[in-house]
C-alpha cells in the first residue's frame, strides 16, 4: 500500500471513531426529515458499516415534518444526543430556514445538516445564519459523508467546552466571569472569532458596549464569513441608537447572506428613518419579490409531492402536476429542480416514453449542464429504447462528471454495470458491479451478473485461443439480452 494511500486509511478510521463515540458514548442518533431514499439508504448503510450491531436503533426517519420538533424533545428526554438531516426545501411546511432556527434556538446542542443539490453561496450563508452546522451537497459518496458527520459530531474541544461555560455565564448575567475565561482562551488563541464573540456578551451584560463593540470587530476580522459578530453589532448599534453604525452592518450582512428577505425589509425600515426613500423603496420590492419566489417554491414542493404520490399508481397525473410544478416555477428554474426533472423523466419512461423522458431530461441539461444524475438518467432511457451506444456514451459521460457516483448506491452501481455491459466497456461494467456488491454483498443479480460475464469473457478467452473467433460486440450482445430492463431510475432531490 502506498504512504498516500495508508494515510488516506488512517485518516477514515480516525473519522470513524469519531462516530463510534458519539453513537456509543454519547447515544447519538440521526433523525432524517428527507425523502430521499437514496439518500437515507446510504445513510443507513454508513452506519451499519461502522459495526455498532443496532444501526436500526441510530437512524430514525420522521415522516411527517410536523412532528420533527417532538421527535427531538424525545430524543433529548431520552438522554439521546440527536443530529437532524433536513432538506433544503421540505415540502408544504414553510420556509426551511425558520424552521432550523425554531429548532436551534430550542435546542443548542442539537446539530443540524442541511442537504442540498446546490452550492449556492447565498442559500447556504441563510441557512448557516439560521443556525446550520453543516452541509451535504448531494449527491455524496459514503467516504465524504462519514467525514462530514465526524467534522459536525466529534466531541467539543477543550476550547469549546470553556466557551460553552463563558456563555452560561452570560446567560446569568455574570459578565466578569465569562471575561475571565475568554481572556484565557484569546491568550492561547488570539485569532479565535469565537472567543471574541462571547468576549463582547459578555461586556455587554457588563454595561461595557465601548469595548464590547470592538470584540464584535476583531470576531469579524478574523473571520470575514462569520455572520453572528455581524448581527450582534447590529442589535448594539439599534440599542444605543446609532444608525450609522446599524446600517453600515446590515449593509455587510446582507452581502453576505443576499436571500434573507426579512433583512432587506429592516434594511428599507432603517433606510426611510433615516430619510433615504428610494433606496428604502428599492430594498422593500426587493423583499417582496425574494418573499414571493420563496412561497412560489413551497406552492411548486407541494405540488411535486402529490405527484411523487402519483407515480406509481398514475404516471400520467403524476407528469401533470409535475409539469405544473415546473410552469410555477417559470423562469426562476435552477439546479435545485433537478428532483422534478428526474421525476417527471421517470413518470414519461414509465408509459413507455422513453424518448419523451430524454428531452425533458435535456431541457434540464440547459439548466444544470454538468449534472451527472440527469446524464445517468439519459442513458437509463436510452438503455429502455435499445439504443445501447447512445446509452452508454451517455453513461460515460455521467461518469466523466463523476467518478464517486457508482457509489452513491447498489441500485445506481447496478445500473451503470447494466448500461456498460451492453457495449465496449465491459472494464468498467465490472468495476461497478464490484462496487455494488460492496455496498451490498447480498445482491443476488449483481452477483448472477458478475459471474455471467466472467463467464462469458473466460469463454471468449479461449475461443480466441482456439482460432474460433468470437467478438466483444457479440458478447455484449448476448448481456444486453440476458440482463434486458434496467430499473427505471434514481431521483435525486
Amino acid at each position: 500500500m502506498a504512504f498516500a494511500d495508508f494515510q488516506e486509511k488512517q485518516k477514515q478510521n480516525k473519522q470513524k471513531a469519531v462516530l463510534r463515540d458519539f453513537f456509543v458514548k454519547r447515544h447519538g442518533l440521526l433523525l432524517v426529515l428527507s425523502d430521499d431514499p437514496i439518500f437515507v439508504r446510504l445513510l443507513r448503510t454508513t452506519v451499519k458499516d461502522l459495526a455498532l450491531g443496532n444501526e436500526a436503533n441510530l437512524v430514525s426517519l420522521v415522516l411527517d415534518p410536523t412532528k420533527t420538533l417532538k421527535a427531538i424533545t424525545d430524543a433529548f428526554n431520552e438522554n439521546r444526543k440527536p443530529a437532524l438531516f433536513i432538506e433544503r426545501v421540505i415540502t408544504s411546511t414553510g420556509d426551511t430556514s425558520l424552521l432550523i432556527k425554531q429548532y436551534k434556538e430550542s435546542f443548542p446542542e442539537l446539530r443540524i445538516f442541511v442537504m442540498t443539490t446546490t452550492a449556492d453561496k447565498g442559500r447556504i450563508m441563510l441557512m448557516f445564519e439560521a443556525g446550520a452546522d453543516n452541509f451535504i451537497l448531494k449527491p455524496i459518496s459514503g467516504i465524504d459523508l462519514v467525514e462530514k458527520m465526524a467534522a459536525t459530531l466529534r466531541e467539543p474541544s477543550i476550547v469549546q467546552q470553556l466557551l460553552d461555560k463563558a456563555r452560561g455565564f452570560v446567560l446569568r448575567n455574570f459578565g466578569s466571569e465569562a471575561i475571565k475565561i475568554t481572556k484565557k482562551i484569546l491568550e492561547a488563541k488570539p485569532d479565535n472569532a469565537a472567543g471574541y464573540v462571547v468576549m463582547g456578551d459578555a461586556l455587554r451584560v457588563s454595561g461595557n458596549n465601548d469595548q464590547a463593540q470592538l470584540a464584535y470587530e476583531r470576531a469579524s476580522k478574523f473571520n470575514d464569513n462569520y455572520l453572528e459578530p455581524l448581527q450582534k453589532l447590529v442589535d448594539l448599534a439599534k440599542e444605543t441608537g446609532k444608525q450609522d453604525m446599524q446600517l453600515k452592518y446590515l449593509k455587510r450582512l446582507d452581502e453576505l447572506s443576499p436571500l434573507n428577505a426579512q433583512r432587506k425589509v429592516e434594511l428599507g425600515q432603517l433606510q426611510a428613518a433615516m430619510g433615504n426613500t428610494e433606496a428604502a423603496k428599492q430594498l422593500f420590492d426587493t423583499a417582496i419579490s425574494r418573499a414571493y419566489k420563496d412561497a412560489m417554491s413551497q406552492v411548486a414542493a407541494m405540488t411535486e409531492q402529490i405527484a411523487m404520490s402519483l407515480q406509481d399508481s398514475d404516471p400520467v397525473q403524476a407528469e401533470k402536476y409535475l409539469r405544473q410544478c415546473l410552469e410555477i416555477k417559470g423562469q426562476n428554474l435552477s439546479a435545485d429542480d433537478l428532483s422534478t426533472f428526474n421525476q417527471l423523466g421517470i413518470s414519461l419512461r414509465k408509459q413507455g416514453r422513453w424518448k419523451d423522458a430524454i428531452t425533458e431530461y435535456k431541457k434540464a441539461l440547459k439548466i444544470i449542464p454538468n449534472s451527472a444524475v440527469l446524464y445517468y438518467n439519459i442513458a437509463l432511457a436510452h438503455a429502455e429504447g435499445k439504443e445501447n451506444d447512445l446509452a452508454v456514451n451517455s453513461m460515460l459521460k455521467a461518469l466523466s462528471l463523476d467518478g464517486a457516483l457508482p457509489r452513491s448506491s447498489p441500485i445506481i452501481a447496478l445500473n451503470m454495470a447494466k448500461v456498460f455491459s451492453r457495449g465496449y466497456t465491459l472494464d468498467k461494467a465490472l468495476k461497478c458491479l464490484e462496487i455494488t456488491l460492496e455496498l451490498q454483498p447480498e445482491n443476488a443479480e449483481a452477483q448472477r451478473m458478475l459471474s455471467d460475464i466472467n463467464a462469458k469473457i473466460a469463454r471468449e478467452k479461449e475461443a480466441e485461443r482456439a482460432g474460433l473467433g468470437g467478438s466483444r460486440s457479440s458478447l455484449a450482445a448476448e448481456l444486453a439480452e440476458r440482463h434486458a430492463g434496467a430499473p427505471v431510475g434514481v431521483r435525486r432531490r
